[in-house]
Parts: structure tokens; sequence; C-alpha cells
């Protein structure tokens, strides 16, 4: 009888996981929806959050380095009681590349939460150069824009600008490659974001270029951090197929925005301006 009823609880126990992942699965796939909708990229977690937590944080910031190009990728994390699951969605098929950088990324975050608080620098340069050159192709998009500002102008107060970062770039005294250049305008985003005058197109692409160094940095700090040793090294990276989305349950386009946003009104009426954002919220 004893053994009967530890089967019926071990079953009780294995539905009770099927359905939570199927709730995480329809608040996740219906993040990639919304994501998709709205088409914008994370540029870096807003610093008027304050109240914004870790896993939200980081979960911005690996779906920063998660996004090859223009797809759309959403990311959401479980906590577990000695670990973390990682789930991964976007609106392109996940190919035999992205699989392996999936790996060596959660390679690389379980070898650098076990061995903190010492710091490998060798594994840490090497994560950064693999999320430099599987993100290559968005970098030399948003280096190509930032290139196009440093174009002859007749604006003054531009060419001022312009001279500054020029300045900036010429003081660094080792080569240019995409990691480099990502580094140096994160630095001069640090020192210029505050000032009024700077172009803000111009500021904009700066951001940009400087924001997958700051994701890296502020992926690793949280992965260093012996408060969360056990779960960056006990990680697990979980891939959706997105395929299933025409037939997967989903949470809807309300209930998403909700979580997000204290006036789902004041969000709507914005959309509302933009023709293209309402035709795909329409489908």
């Amino acid at each position: 009888m004893k053994e009967q009823v530890k089967e019926l609880e071990k079953e009780q126990v294995k539905e009770l996981e099927k359905e939570q992942v199927k709730e995480l699965e329809k608040e996740l796939y219906g993040k990639e929806c919304v994501a998709e909708s709205i088409d914008f990229a994370v540029d870096g977690v807003s610093e008027d959050l304050d109240d914004i937590t870790v896993e939200e944080e980081l979960s911005c910031d690996l779906a920063k380095i998660f996004t090859r190009n223009k797809e759309v990728v959403a990311v959401m994390l479980e906590t577990l009681s000695n670990g973390y699951i990682i789930y991964l969605s976007k609106n392109t098929a996940w190919l035999e590349n992205d699989n392996k950088y999936v790996n060596n990324i959660t390679c690389y975050l379980k070898t650098i939460s076990t061995n903190a608080p010492k710091r490998l620098v060798s594994v840490e340069t090497a994560f950064v150069k693999e999320v430099v050159s599987y993100c290559s192709a968005k970098l030399e998009s948003i280096f190509e824009k930032l290139k196009n500002d440093l174009k002859t102008t007749d604006d003054d107060n531009y060419i001022r600008h312009i001279k500054s970062f020029k300045d900036f770039i010429l003081a660094k005294d080792y080569d240019m490659d995409m990691h480099q250049l990502s580094k140096i305008c994160y630095e001069y985003y640090n020192i210029v974001k505050d000032d009024s005058s700077i172009p803000p197109k111009f500021l904009g692409h700066i951001n940009k270029a400087g924001s997958y160094i700051e994701s890296m940095l502020s992926i690793t700090r949280c992965v260093r951090n012996k408060k969360y040793k056990s779960q960056f090294s006990n990680v697990i990276m979980y891939k959706g197929v997105p395929d299933i989305i025409k037939d997967q349950p989903i949470y809807s386009w309300k209930n998403i925005i909700k979580r997000f946003t204290d006036d789902y009104k004041v969000f709507m009426d914005n959309c509302s301006k933009k023709s293209e954002i309402m035709e795909r919220i329409r489908k």
C-alpha cells in the first residue's frame, strides 16, 4: 500500500511539473510574440528602473548576447533552490551554430561561477570574443551607422562632438577590433551621456555600440557574485521551438504588457500612433 502511495505521489509531482512548464512556455512565447510585434531591441536595462530584479536585468543582458542580427529573442529565468533554468525563444529556427553557441555560453557561465570569487581572465576573455563573433553582423550594422555619423557635417556642434569622440578613440593605444570599439563606445557613452548638447542620434548609436560590452560586463559580474554561485554553477539552458508558436497556447497581449508597464492604456495610446506596430498587433 505504501509503495502505491509513493508511486501516486511521484505521478502527481510529474503532472505538477508538466503544468508548471506549460505555464512558463505560455509566458515565454507570449513575450516573444509581443516583442516581435513591437519590433524593438533591448539596448540595456533602463537607468530609470530602480526596482528591477537581478533576474530581470540578467534576462535583458542575455537577450542582447543571443540576438545575432534582426531576429527577436525572448529570455526568461526560473529560479530553483540550487540553480537557474534559462528559457530561450526566438522567431527563427535554432541552427547548428546557434546550438553550439548556447552550449558554449552555458559552459562559460558554469566555469566562471564555479571558480568565483577567483577571476578567470582567460575564460572571461574567451566569453567576450565568442559573443562578439556571434553578434558580429549586428555590431557591424551599428558601427556602420556610427561611421556615417562621423562624416563631414556643417553643424558646428556636431563637429565638436565628433572631434571629441575621435580624440577619445585615438587616445587608446590598442588595435581597433569590434570588441575594443564596443568597449570604447561603452566608456565614452558613460562620460557624455548627461551632456544635453550632444546630438541624440549620435549618442544613441554610441550607446548601442557600447551596450554589448555593458551586457557582458553585467553578466560576468552577476555570475561571479557568490550569492548566485549555486544558481550559475548548475545553470540549464532550454531552447523553445519557434515553429510551434502557431499552435502554442500563450498569454494574451494585454497580460504580457501589464507585466512591464503600470499604465496599459498609455502604452497602447503610444502604439496606436505607429501604424506599422498596430498592423502587427492586429495579426
